[in-house]
């Protein structure tokens, strides 16, 4: 076997004209679009994106070789000089997105890059803020989308910004289309000239190791050496880098993530993948916590170091937001939004165990942190371009803290976090739905029949959300039409699996009747679930309509919005984007 160094799209190159093909036993193609996206950003930044393993092809072994899927027509009729026994998802969605080929296109959306660079405020005349721009750009940014494959891709570029990834290959080409944007929109000129033009197409820089088996091997040999490769065809995630970097040193990363996740269980429910833990020692040791940049950030001295700690703080952290903000992490991770808040919040609990506070500074430096938790979910913060964020509340936060007057309260915070007008119609498991379920958790709430505790807490029986006015029933409502929707938190409260089961389908009026039944307080079940008396006696009454349940969705709107006020947010007549818990860069 021998080694060598090739250039990524040359291999794409001959993937298309049939020189590389498949052996007739390797599997089919199985990347998602997400997957393939993710590999254009490594290939625009010039990252690895591992290495290859081709078999010369040889007289002595007939493995009867398959062209590529997205393969040029003739490619049939060629023979290959080698097969790829490892690389295939690599190079078939290079063959999507720079031939066109295949189910799927995708397209360089030019106007989210423009409003990014614009609101960014980077300076089209520095090189040095354009490779910063370049640098802040991430595939989460959303500046790549796949679609299925359209008649017409290139009536995209006019109508809605978005050039077709197979113009990039060629320079007159993407030149022609280029020319007739900016004939159609001459503003953005100066931004595809240089920044797009010389940034997003693929060249020969990006190198590639190649081993090769020789053409002697056997097919015993082969088979066997294929049946060990990791051919899961999936890019290594930057942990999986860390982890690959780190093992020469004796540290076993993937081991020590599961073993802290088997000793803390708050941090369990905290760190899906280990990533979490890299940002954060990445934080103790004053590095950028982005996480494409964490293989170059996590070293031996600087993970042996801040590892221990970074897991204790990690945990810390994920318990003061469960006793403090109702985040219910000892019993799942189900009203987490965003878990990348965690690493400068576990900075910002050591920072603060180095001041020595007392308890009542200790206790007001809490309820800010609880503060800045819920104003992260309100401004969904950590929606996009997270480490950059990270970085600031590592910052912003102590100083916060330190000056123990609002005059030093983040501006983002101050300025740009409000209860949005939308916050009646938020689905349970939408961002702002999670915000008003932790509040609920954080009132310990008990079953209306049963009076057990129910929620998300340790102690609690088993338990689920209950539509208060069932989605059966409403359709029955006077007045209610095919648009409405019962579907909203405000109609959400927590209740034991029995009583779940046995108020289903039951008119409201029913279901107190029988909390009052029970004797148990009505205080602790519905009152400490923002359900006021006004509340209660529109859920009483025998003949309800559709205004009815407008009204008690109201009513209990109140009591949400004066649970948030009393952290300083202010209710605003806007609305925000509600869509659902974004995945964190």
């Amino acid at each position: 076997m021998s080694g060598e160094l090739e250039p990524y799209i040359e291999l794409v190159k001959q993937a298309y004209s049939g020189k590389l093909k498949l052996p007739a036993f390797q599997r089919d193609w199985k990347w998602q679009k997400s997957q393939v996206v993710l590999l254009f950003d490594s290939i625009r930044q010039r990252f690895p994106i591992g290495s290859f393993l081709l078999l010369t092809q040889g007289p002595n072994v007939n493995l009867s070789p398959r062209s590529f899927r997205g393969s040029a027509p003739s490619a049939e009729n060629n023979n290959p000089a080698r097969l790829v026994l490892d690389g295939q998802q690599r190079l078939t969605a290079g063959l999507e997105l720079f031939f066109g080929q295949g189910k799927n296109q995708y397209f360089l959306d030019i106007n989210k890059l423009y409003s990014k660079f614009l609101q960014g405020k980077y300076d089209i005349d520095s090189s040095t803020s354009i490779e910063s721009f370049l640098y802040d750009l991430e595939a989460e940014d959303g500046y790549i989308i796949g679609m299925r494959k359209q008649n017409d891709p290139d009536a995209l570029l006019i109508k809605r910004g978005l050039l077709w990834t197979k113009r990039l290959m060629d320079d007159a080409d993407f030149s022609r289309r280029i020319d007739a944007l900016i004939e159609e929109r001459p503003e953005l000129k100066p931004f595809c000239n240089y920044v797009v033009g010389p940034n997003f197409k693929p060249n020969s820089s990006l190198i590639i190791p190649v081993s090769k088996i020789g053409e002697d091997a056997t097919v015993e040999a082969i088979c066997r050496i294929f049946a060990t490769l990791n051919s899961t065809g999936k890019i290594l995630t930057p942990f999986e880098i860390v982890a690959a970097v780190l093992y020469p040193e004796k540290i076993t990363l993937q081991e020590d993530v599961e073993t802290a996740r088997a000793l803390y269980s708050y941090y369990n429910y905290i760190d899906a993948n280990g990533d979490l833990l890299l940002q954060t020692i990445a934080l103790f040791d004053g590095k950028d916590t982005k996480k494409a940049s964490l293989p170059k950030t996590i070293n031996k001295h600087n993970y042996t170091t801040h590892r221990d700690e970074a897991i204790k703080y990690l945990h810390e952290a994920g318990r003061l937001m469960t006793s403090m903000a109702g985040l219910g992490l000892d019993r799942s991770n189900e009203l987490l939004v965003y878990p990348v808040i965690f690493p400068p919040m576990a900075y910002v609990l050591k920072w603060m165990d180095g001041q020595q506070l007392d308890h009542a500074k200790k206790a007001e430096a809490h309820r800010k942190l609880v503060r800045w938790f819920y104003a992260s979910i309100l401004s969904r913060r950590y929606q996009q371009s997270t480490h950059d964020k990270q970085l600031r509340d590592r910052s912003e936060i102590p100083a916060w803290i330190s000056g123990y007057l609002d005059k030093d309260i983040p501006t983002w915070i101050a300025d740009e976090v409000s209860i949005p007008k939308n916050l009646p119609r938020s689905a349970p498991n939408s961002a702002l739905g999670k915000l008003v379920l932790c509040l609920l958790n954080h009132k310990s709430p008990r079953d209306a029949l049963s009076d057990d505790q129910v929620g998300l807490s340790v102690g609690a029986v088993p338990n689920g959300r209950h539509h208060i006015f069932p989605t059966k029933f409403v359709t029955n409502l006077r007045g209610w039409l095919p648009e409405d929707k019962n579907d909203s938190v405000l109609n959400i409260m927590y209740v034991s699996e029995k009583t779940n089961i046995s108020w289903s389908n039951i008119d409201p009026a029913l279901q107190v009747s029988q909390a009052m039944q029970a004797q148990n307080s009505l205080e602790r079940s519905f009152g400490a679930q923002f359900i006021s008396n006004s509340a209660i006696e529109i859920l009483k009454k025998q003949q309800k309509s559709r205004d009815d349940f407008y009204n008690f969705i109201s009513e209990r709107e109140k009591l949400v919005r004066s649970a948030l006020e009393e952290y300083g947010f202010k209710s605003v007549a806007v609305e925000v984007n509600d869509e659902g818990d974004d995945d964190d860069e």
